[in-house]
Formats: structure tokens, sequence, C-alpha cells
């Protein structure tokens, strides 16, 4: 039998989360899904509510700690600002979507993800304000490229990477004449 980490469980996770809910992530089906046993699970969460949280935060961790971290290896804030949108692009797919519908039936869930929109639309803030755009301008700014990601997410069928890109570039050229229209 294969020996699983809990990184492995948190990874299939978002996939069973993706391809079939929350309700799809039991331990029984877990295990079935990793060819492990509820030993296995056992020995990496305490029960199913852990298992949840523990995939919540994985996911807070995975797409927003990090991608605001690797966005602030870059000195200037519109590098930052391009970083930031490459990994929103190279990621995006359904986790997005599956978490919000998640958020919608569960406190927990909800508190995930109130605190990571929260969390994601300050940091985009800051970068505008670094690219020296005023409160107002930045506040919206940042609440624009964030509601594409989240409508990329929920329209039927869904945008597609080149669509996403070609969305998020026209916002960067939008961007860039309010700042030579204030020059």
């Amino acid at each position: 039998m294969t020996r699983h980490k809990r990184e492995d469980w948190l990874e299939q996770g978002l996939t069973v989360l993706v391809q079939a809910g929350v309700e799809a992530l039991t331990i029984d089906g877990m295990c079935q899904r990793l060819g492990v046993t509820k030993g296995s699970f056992y020995h990496h969460f305490q029960n199913r509510e852990a298992y949840l949280e523990a995939l919540l935060q994985h996911w807070e961790d995975r797409y927003t700690s990090q991608f605001i971290a690797f966005s602030q290896t870059q000195e200037r804030p519109a590098q930052q600002l391009r970083r930031l949108l490459t990994l929103v692009v190279e990621t995006h797919g359904g986790e997005e979507a599956s978490i919000r519908t998640w958020a919608k039936l569960s406190p927990m869930a909800q508190a995930y993800q109130e605190r990571v929109d929260q969390r994601r639309l300050i940091f985009l803030q800051q970068i505008l304000r670094d690219l020296g755009r005023d409160e107002v301008l930045s506040r919206v700014m940042a609440n624009l490229f964030y509601v594409v990601l989240i409508g990329a997410q929920e329209i039927m069928p869904r945008l597609g990477r080149d669509e996403l890109q070609a969305i998020y570039t026209l916002l960067e050229r939008a961007l860039r004449t309010f700042e030579e229209d204030d020059r």
C-alpha cells in the first residue's frame, strides 16, 4: 500500500471538491480514492471536520498566501501585479467556484472565504496604491480585478485561461490609461 503525506490528502481533496462537491469528501470515499485504510486518514486528521478545515487552510495557503509571497518577490508594483495575474491565470480552474459553493452551506467555509477575499483585496489595493493610485481608485480597480476572477469561475461555460488572460491584459491597459490621464 502506498503511504500518503498530509499534502496528498489535501491535494486529492481539492480535486474531489471540484469534481464532486463537498458531500463527496467523506472519510470512506477519500480512503477508497487513495487506496488506503482509515488508519491512514486518522494518522493525519482527527476526524472529517478537521480534514475539511485543513483543506480550507490548504486552499488559502496555496491560492492566497503563496500567491502573495511569490508576487512580492518582485520589486516594482507593476511587476508584482503582473506576477499575481500570471499566477491567477495559470491556476485558473474550478477551486474558487467550488469553495464559494461550499461557503454558502458551511459557516466554517464561509469564514475562510471571507478572510481570503479580504486578504486578496487588501493585497491588490496595496499594489495599486504603490502604483500611485489614490485610495478610491485603488479600491475600485482591486474590486474590478477580483470580480473578473470570481466571474470567470461562475460563468458557464467557464472562461478559459486565454480568455481570462485577455481580460486581465485589457484591465492592465486600462490601469495604464488612468495613470497617463493623471499626468
